[in-house]
């Protein structure tokens, strides 16, 4: 019966002690992210791609089901590029989104790409999920479309007119989809 109290106290003490650096945990987690809101150091909306009001820059590369996308493919009608990261939690819900995306805006397959950055069967997969809705992309981590874009933050949402001038260009975990109307 001695032990069986002793162990009880033990156990009542430990869970104590887990509570306490539990609540201290979550302090400290808020006051990091007051400073960060502070700063300005947010993830909505900011500045990522090429300036809005410039063309759009000259590329071209090959997209996964063998398709050669380009910047002179893309001018003549209103375009989207989006890019991904497969280490990025936010892109994962981006490409979700990409469906209803080109739903509301009316974009077709060839008015739609997306780079994802990344390697393995992590980028295959993100790949599939916006398969038939865009054409896919597939770089390593800072490759030369997200290098020559100017990509800062992942998800970017790039929208060019039918003059190849860009229109908007964030990064942001909804940037574009939240501003569309319903």
């Amino acid at each position: 019966m001695v032990y069986l109290s002793l162990g009880l106290l033990l156990l009542g003490a430990v869970t104590a002690l887990n509570l306490v650096l539990i609540l201290a945990v979550i302090r400290r987690l808020r006051r990091h992210e007051e400073e960060r809101k502070q700063q300005g150091d947010t993830f909505e909306n900011i500045p990522s791609g090429p300036p809005v009001g410039e063309r759009v820059p000259e590329f071209s590369a090959v997209a996964v089901d063998g398709t050669r996308v380009g910047s002179d493919a893309l001018r003549g009608r209103e375009a989207a590029l989006t890019f991904l990261s497969t280490g990025c939690s936010a892109c994962v819900a981006a490409a979700r989104d990409l469906p209803e995306f080109a739903r509301r805006t009316g974009l077709d397959v060839d008015q739609m790409v997306v780079v994802i950055s990344g390697e393995g069967p992590d980028a295959r997969s993100m790949a599939e999920t916006v398969a038939g809705v865009a054409r896919v992309v597939l770089e390593e981590r800072d490759g030369p479309l997200s290098v020559l874009f100017a990509v800062k933050g992942t998800p970017t949402n790039v929208m060019v007119d039918a003059d190849g001038t860009v229109t908007y260009a964030e990064a942001g975990t909804h940037p574009v989809l939240d501003q569309l109307p319903a």
